[in-house]
């Protein structure tokens, strides 16, 4: 198979704000944070790929990295897909509190139409169209489209974010701990929506999260993170049942697995 996505060597430096001490003192040096550590591994088309690590260990300014919210950097990233999309942790902050949920689903296909300079611009009876095809896709009622994100439950608000990014077209989808917000319930329920859209679609998931037993649920590969660096990484039942760092034992013994 074809990847989608090769990371090599890349490192992610941070500024750190300036102590008061050097303030003080009249200096104006700020040190530099080394977030991410060579970091090499690579994707397959179709994949769901974990990446598991504690708070802090630079999984998120990865996928900063791979989205292209963080602009300098060293090393190379290779993503084969022109419109990535990315499901963030707390849908209620990625959704417009002031729109309705109709309105935010069709802004994609607004937006799409805006880049291409009207060529193959759809309708506004097409618009709704897809958007109801996509709320029917995730499992909500279309009546939805007249609520505002405040007046959905958590796990709907994460429903509608997953539809928002999948009508942008997209192939390649980053899940920044997607239901580490919700109650076990409706953590299964999520879980079962992302399963069902990747094997309808097709499409390359990197699911980060901190949680051993739902990447295990989900996923083909994992990586495991530290620090900043890769600790190890292969196939979830390679890795879960026979670690190489001391550092994943203790993870899985955690995870009770």
């Amino acid at each position: 198979m074809e990847n989608i996505l090769n990371v090599s060597n890349l490192n992610v430096y941070y500024k750190n704000k300036e102590n008061l001490v050097n303030r003080i003192r009249g200096k104006s040096e700020k040190s530099l944070q080394h977030v991410l550590k060579n970091v090499s591994f690579d994707m397959k088309k179709g994949e769901v790929l974990g990446l598991v690590g504690e708070s802090g260990c630079g999984k998120t300014s990865l996928a900063k990295a791979i989205l292209g919210m963080q602009k300098k950097y060293d090393g190379d990233i290779m993503l084969d897909c022109p419109n990535p999309q990315m499901v963030f942790q707390d849908p209620y902050g990625s959704l417009n509190p002031s729109k309705k949920i109709g309105w935010i689903l069709e802004e994609p296909l607004r937006m799409k139409s805006r880049r291409n300079r009207g060529k193959d611009r759809l309708s506004k009876e097409e618009r709704v169209r897809k958007v109801d095809r996509m709320l029917e896709r995730v499992g909500l009622d279309v009546k939805l489209k007249e609520h505002y994100p405040t007046e959905l439950s958590g796990g709907q608000r994460q429903r509608v974010a997953i539809a928002a990014a999948l009508l942008c077209d997209t192939d390649f989808l980053i899940a920044d701990e997607p239901v580490s917000a919700l109650d076990v319930t409706i953590q299964a329920q999520i879980i079962r929506l992302l399963l069902k859209l990747h094997k309808e679609l097709g499409i390359s998931i990197l699911f980060i999260s901190h949680d051993l037993r739902v990447v295990y649920q989900m996923c083909d590969r994992v990586i495991i993170m530290k620090s900043g660096e890769i600790l190890e990484q292969g196939k979830v039942e390679d890795v879960y049942e026979n670690p190489s760092t001391d550092y994943t034992r203790l993870l899985l013994e955690a995870a009770n697995l």
